[in-house]
């Protein structure tokens, strides 16, 4: 291996904790200045919850980058030895017996496991505000509300992607495949982008009236559509973000655009390891992007990507992944 081979992982891993490190000092420090601006007791106590537990969870971003990084680089060959070296011992130790690609895999989906439970405390609380369970809410209060269940629902889906990043770069990543109805999932998803724009840009459904079944994994569709909905709406901020669904030939379609709009700000779509290695602030951001090109080949799919206007299109078969 040569040697800039050889440095490439170093210089990757320290970029990838600075970027992750960045965001987690961004997050903190925008939310803490919007709600200190509130003085109300109550924010402020939800900023101490919120975080600390964002905190934790850029936290596990940054393992699990760094742990895909590692995974994607091959490792630098050492150089032969001219001492005598005895034989391994070829009976597995304790060590050797709990390194195994599914123990790492199990580890991570434990450890977001973890991370996952109160952040859902938090958006289920924020629900629970906006909702006017607990009582009413003025309207500076529930716009506070909404940018704290932005920041939620931002994290779970970041932590979510870099979990399939992580298991991408083993080849650990495995599909949860049921038949639901297409409808439904682009449902939630526009859903769910809405609340991640916390009210500043919207997400707007168009499906036919006929059932669109189609054997996926829901969650991991659900989530492609959101981080494309979510880019376009980035890229795109004064456009409203169109979700179509449509099935013909055995392929259902989503397309989602940004109207109205002109060009793409991506020539080609990114792969992992390429935007993990890259050092343009503009093609980092694209990460999640690329994760989603993987789970929709996963499914047997495809995604495509144009302009005039801005918009992703993906295609699966009916039946699934193959």
């Amino acid at each position: 291996m040569s040697t800039s081979s050889a440095g490439q992982e170093p210089r990757t891993l320290r970029a990838v904790t600075k970027r992750f490190g960045g965001l987690t000092v961004a997050l903190s420090v925008g939310t803490g200045i919007g709600l200190w601006l509130t003085q109300e007791a109550w924010f402020l106590s939800s900023f101490a919850i919120f975080v600390p537990l964002a905190t934790a969870g850029v936290l596990l971003l940054t393992t699990l980058a760094r742990a895909a990084v590692r995974s994607a680089i091959p490792p630098q060959l050492d150089k032969p030895s001219v001492r005598s070296v005895e034989p391994p011992d070829p009976t597995p130790g304790p060590s050797s017996e709990r390194s195994g690609p599914e123990d790492d895999v199990d580890y991570l989906m434990a450890l977001r496991h973890e991370f996952r439970t109160p952040l859902n405390a938090v958006l289920g609380f924020s629900d629970v505000l906006l909702g006017r369970i607990d009582g009413e809410i003025n309207e500076s209060q529930q716009e506070d509300i909404e940018i704290i269940r932005a920041s939620g629902i931002k994290l779970r889906v970041l932590l979510d992607s870099a979990l399939d990043l992580s298991q991408l770069a083993t080849q650990d990543l495995k599909l949860d495949i049921e038949t639901v109805d297409g409808k439904d999932i682009v449902k939630r998803a526009a859903n769910e982008a809405s609340q991640l724009w916390a009210g500043k840009q919207t997400a707007r459904v168009s499906v036919s009236d006929e059932p669109c079944l189609v054997a996926t994994d829901e969650a991991r569709l659900r989530r492609c559509i959101v981080v494309l909905a979510d880019f376009l709406a980035m890229d795109n901020r004064k456009a409203s973000i169109e979700i179509d669904l449509d099935h013909s030939e055995g392929r259902v379609v989503v397309s989602v655009a940004a109207l109205p709009s002109d060009r793409l700000t991506l020539d080609a779509l990114p792969t992992p390891t390429e935007v993990l290695a890259a050092e343009d602030p503009m093609k980092i951001r694209r990460w999640p992007v690329a994760i989603t090109s993987e789970v929709i080949a996963l499914h047997g799919g495809s995604l495509y990507h144009g302009d005039d206007p801005a918009r992703f299109v993906i295609r699966l078969p009916t039946g699934g992944a193959t």
